[in-house]
């Protein structure tokens, strides 16, 4: 114990003189001439080990914090559900194979919308029988009996199908800047029937014949109201869509 406060004693005094020398240059100097001594001077030793320091405790890493769930929109949630059981993929079957056409969707019991322009090309092979259409519904595929409309002005079809249970009701206007969602089912044949593409978004323009809105939409699908479920229109693809109430219109004027 002695010998261990002598040294103590020493080292204080070393740095008594180190304080008291004329220039911190002169201090500093001293000091690392004695912690390179390697001779085993007990007070060299000694400063050494009060000047090393010390060992760094081994911390575990955090665990990457979980992102945390985003909760679900229950407008979105209730715009899947309406448009699951109604809108589908367009497929043209010819000699067994399938090729997808476009989005439809129900917007009578028995009759669907889908864009004008994928079925140009299949009407000769139909006219013949060479090539039959199905809509690929989340229930299961259902007929197309018949193409009964090809709007003239607009990129808008209309086909004859088997009566289904449900539909997705036409909305009668639409105001700027209304919440929406456009839904479609653009995947190749085999896909889940299920498998739908919501992106919400709101109206941006609105005039008699058009609507834009600013989520991308795909050829035949439905640009739905979240409010009230209903459909505003018939998406073109892009930011562009036939508005529900001239859909409307074309079918009232077939009923006459």
């Amino acid at each position: 114990m002695a010998q261990s406060e002598q040294h103590e004693g020493a080292v204080r005094a070393l740095f008594a003189a180190w304080a008291s020398a004329e220039s911190d240059e002169i201090a500093l100097a001293g000091l690392a001439a004695l912690l390179a001594d390697t001779s085993g001077d007990a007070v060299a030793t000694r400063l050494r080990h009060l000047w090393s320091p010390p060992p760094l405790a081994m911390v575990a890493a955090p665990a990457p914090r979980a992102a945390p769930s985003r909760p679900r929109d229950p407008a979105l949630e209730r715009a899947l559900a309406t448009a699951s059981a109604c809108l589908g993929r367009l497929d043209a079957i010819d000699s067994g194979s399938a090729t997808a056409l476009a989005t439809a969707w129900l917007v009578r019991p028995d009759l669907a919308v889908t864009t004008r322009r994928p079925l140009l090309s299949c009407l000769a092979p139909l006219t013949r029988g060479e090539r039959t259409l199905q809509l690929d519904l989340n229930g299961g595929p259902i007929a197309v009996r018949e193409v009964l409309y090809l709007a003239p002005d607009c990129d808008l079809a209309l086909l004859r199908v088997a009566p289904q249970a449900s539909f997705i009701a036409l909305a009668s206007g639409v105001a700027h800047g209304h919440e929406l969602a456009a839904i479609d089912r653009g995947e190749p044949p085999g896909a889940e029937p299920g498998d739908l593409r919501l992106v919400p978004g709101r109206v941006q323009e609105v005039s008699a014949a058009l609507l834009r809105h600013d989520c991308v939409g795909r050829p035949g699908g439905v640009l739905l109201d979240l409010a009230s479920g209903q459909a505003i229109g018939l998406t073109l693809g892009g930011h562009e869509s036939v508005p529900g109430w001239l859909v409307r219109e074309r079918i009232e004027r077939l009923s006459r």
